[in-house]
Formats: C-alpha cells, structure tokens, sequence
C-alpha cells in the first residue's frame, strides 16, 4: 500500500503543474538516502508512463571518507539499470563533516549545482525529497528561533528555482510510508551514519526531542506538519495581498526606492508588515546585497512597521533623525511626506540614477520645422512600475493667460534652442512666478518639503543654470505669459510622486 501511496502523491503534485507529458525535463536530487531513492524510483515509474524526460543529479561532498563514495556507486548504479542520466558533482569542500559551518557549505554547494544543472539541462522542475519528518523538524526548529507564520509554514511544496520550480512532492509522506515502499518495491538505499549523531540542533531533535513528543503526544509528528500546511494556506493568502500593495505603491525608477505610506497605513498590520519584507528584499536587490540574506528579523521588521505607521521613529530612540530608521546591511528607511524611501545608510540611493539632458530643440520635428502633438518621457522616470512612469503631452499653443497649475507650462517657441529637459544641477537658481525674487533651487527644494531622494530625479526645464519650470511643482517667473506669443505647450499626464502633502496646486 505504501508504494501505490507514494507513486499517487508524485503522480498528483506533478499533473498539479502539468508536467506529466512527454515534453517535461525533470531532474531529481539523488543522496543514496531511503527518501531521494523512494522519490527517484517512483519518479522512474510514472516515466514510463507518461514519458517525461527524468535526470537525476548527486554532490559528492566527500566529508564522509568512504561511505560518501558508496552512496555516489548506488546511485550510479540504480541510474543506470533505470535508464535515467546522472551528473555528479564532486564538492571538494574538504574538512570534516563535523566542523562548524560544515552543513551550511555543503548546502550552498548542492544548490549552485543544482541550480547549474537545471540551467543546463533546460529542466522545468528540480524535485527533493523532503518529508513529512523533515518538514516537522524545519517547523519545530522555526518555533524554537520565534519565527512568524511564514516560518511556521515550514518548507513549501513549490518554489521558483531557476526559470522552473524547486518541488518538494513528498511534504505528505513520513519517513515509514517511504521506507515500506522501497521495501515493496525492492529498491535499496543507503543510511548517512552522521544522521544518527546529535551533533546539529536538527539531529538533536530528531534523535532527542520528537521522539520524546511523540510519546507524550501520539501522532504529533503528523499534527504538526498538518498545522503547517494550514498555515501555508494562510500564509500565501497574506503574501498575494502584500505583493499586490508592493507593486501598485512602489516606485521603481533608477535611482529610487519608495512605498506609498497611506497604502501601508490603510492596509490591516499583517498585510503592511508582510509589504514591508518585500519592499525591502526588493531593495536589497536593487542594491545587489546578497539575495540569501534579504529577510529582515522579526524585531527589526516589528520597528519598522511602528516606524511606516507612526510616520518616523519610537522617540525614544535619541540616537537617530526623526525622519530615519538604520537598517540590516548598511541601509536605513528615510520617512518623507507621502514616501518611505530606502536608502543607503550615507543618504546615496540604492543604485545609479540615470543622468539625462534633452534640448527642447529635439521635440520639434526637423523635417518640416512643425511642434508635434503627442507625448514625451521625462528624464529618469521611465520605471516599471505604473507609479513610476511620467509623461507629458507637447503641442502648440498661443495662450492668453497663464497656466491655473504648474502642471501646465508655456515655453516660447524662440526659447526652444537654448532649453533642456534635464534633472538639477549644483548652482541652479529659481524665480517662482509672482515670487519676489530668485533663490538656489536646493533651498527652494528644502523649504517646499520636498523628499530629500527625489531632489536629484526632479525633471526640469532650464535654460543654463535658471530652472523655468518643475513639473506639477512650480512656474517661473520667465514663464510668464505675453499674450499672442506661440509657445510650446507641456503638460504633465499624472501628478507627479513627489509631489508634498503641502504643495499648492497653484504654485
């Protein structure tokens, strides 16, 4: 019963992702172990049902002298009386299994290889072996650290992994039901004798500490693994709802990254925290920090929230800014008016931003000297995101009175030779329509409020260092209308992000 248990759940999870067909390439994570030969000899059968195209791939570590060479010559062995093509790889870790930091060497090993091999072999999917057991003792150990629901989801039965999926098909099955199938099945394997020695926290509870549950509290194996796919469910739900706030509040342009805090504040805390995580993977990311290390802790995440909701930091911390939090890897979450930015810890952004300058002189078509009608980028904000992208409609115009906005502006068409649209420069000076006087653009910039990371992005129209117009921020001066005279008309299609809570729509 086992066997046709276990050859049902593989057969199940695989037509779930539609890989039970001739065109599928699977490749199977092969030990010698009970469970990655139980997964590889049903894997095997149901080939020869289907005709998928099934390779198996083994690390040889070499931490185990001998015995890690046996478990290499079984699994040669059984590939090849099956059929199925193995790559080995020969870790060359060196050392002994039992040195510190051994474990997490080798796993990183095992995942370049593996990662290697799918790329190479073009496969949709990697499958492993994890169980029932395993996905106990990950859950347990998650509970121990005081992780949240995410870890106490424990592991996941799919995953992305190198343009496919990384699959675990066998999370419902318990070490039994896959020993007693190979027993049906007359398959042999081989036992890693480092598994029977507590000398890692998951050893220990698997040896020590389950087996002491399990007699207090039958069956608890099971309960819990069942407690973590109801999580799972949970969890996922959770993830769907941050993922859609990140992508719809984020602004991904070179040079910035910045959530909407209203979207965080109005979503419930356990969507905004989750948003939280992702926006800042996302960010270390951008900043090319190691994806192995994105995930915030539990406490530093906790401040984080408290920082997004409460729109800066817990006061009583004196040692930073009310506007700044510092954060894991050199990085620090920058609160503005309506954007929380994530920045380097030193105020520069995440990654470069694009430097852009385009003569106005370049709109008109030379061709038949006339102004187009239709639509331009502006310099730098050409993102991905649909928060990110701003455009402006060009067109003639002969106005009679000034533009209501600084949404709108008119730029004389003999001007059109000696203007750019450019981002700020050091020396810029500004004179805002029915201001006083001019004044340096960065005091101009710091006194309207605006979002420190968004002053090096701000498009502009100048003529050398004298800024004639900001779009949706301010008019200057030099803009004003002469009736009768044709200009350039710009407008901008959507109210810009950096936009302050303070500015006024006439300004």
């Amino acid at each position: 019963m086992s066997a046709a248990r276990v050859l049902q759940v593989l057969r199940d999870s695989l037509a779930l992702r539609d890989l039970l067909k001739p065109q599928a390439v699977l490749l199977a994570a092969v030990s010698g172990g009970s469970d990655s030969m139980a997964l590889l000899y049903g894997l095997h059968l149901l080939q020869k049902e289907t005709g998928f195209s099934l390779n198996a791939c083994h690390v040889q570590h070499g931490l185990r002298g001998a015995d890690s060479l046996a478990d290499e010559q079984l699994v040669r062995e059984c590939c090849a009386r099956w059929e199925i093509p193995l790559t080995v790889h020969t870790a060359q870790l060196g050392g002994d299994i039992h040195l510190p930091g051994m474990e997490t060497r080798a796993r990183e090993s095992r995942r370049k290889f593996f990662s290697e091999t799918m790329r190479q072999l073009g496969a949709q999917a990697l499958l492993l072996a994890h169980h029932q057991d395993d996905q106990t003792e990950t859950v347990l150990m998650h509970l121990l650290r005081g992780a949240g629901g995410n870890g106490l989801s424990g592991m996941q039965e799919a995953v992305p992994c190198t343009g496919g999926s990384m699959l675990r098909p066998l999370l419902g099955l318990s070490k039994t039901d896959l020993r007693n199938a190979l027993t049906e099945w007359k398959v042999p394997y081989r036992e890693d004798g480092s598994n029977r020695e507590a000398l890692t926290p998951r050893n220990a509870l698997r040896l020590q500490v389950l087996p002491l549950l399990e007699e207090l509290y039958p069956g608890c194996t099971a309960h819990m693994a069942h407690t973590a796919r109801l999580l799972r469910r949970d969890e996922d739900a959770l993830e769907r709802q941050a993922i859609r706030l990140v992508h719809e509040n984020t602004l991904y342009v070179p040079g910035l990254h910045a959530v909407r805090t209203d979207a965080l504040r109005q979503a419930h805390e356990a969507i905004a925290i989750r948003a939280l995580r992702l926006w800042y993977a996302e960010g270390l990311r951008r900043a090319q920090i190691n994806p192995d290390e994105r995930q915030l802790s539990a406490e530093v995440s906790d401040k984080l929230l408290t920082f997004a909701l409460l729109g800066g930091r817990d006061m009583s911390d004196s040692s930073q800014s009310a506007s700044v939090l510092n954060l894991p890897h050199q990085l620090r979450a920058f609160m503005g008016s309506c954007w929380l930015h994530l920045q380097r810890q030193d105020g520069s952004p995440l990654c470069g931003m694009h430097q852009q300058e385009t003569p106005l002189s370049e709109l008109m078509n030379p061709a038949v000297s006339t102004l187009p009608v239709g639509e331009a980028p502006l310099p730098g904000w050409c993102g991905d995101g649909a928060s990110s992208r701003l455009t402006m409609t060009l067109s003639a115009a002969t106005p009679e009175l000034p533009p209501q906005t600084a949404m709108t502006a008119y730029v004389p068409l003999e001007w059109l030779s000696r203007c750019v649209l450019r981002t700020p420069c050091p020396g810029d000076q500004i004179h805002p329509l029915g201001a006083p006087g001019s004044k340096p653009l960065r005091r101009w910039l710091t006194d309207r409020k605006i979002d420190a990371p968004f002053r090096p992005l701000l498009p502009v129209v100048a003529q050398d260092d004298t800024i004639l117009w900001i779009p949706g921020l301010c008019t200057s001066q030099q803009l004003a209308v002469t009736p009768g005279q044709p200009c350039l008309c710009l407008i901008l299609t959507a109210e810009p992000p950096y936009l302050p809570i303070t500015t006024r729509k006439g300004d």
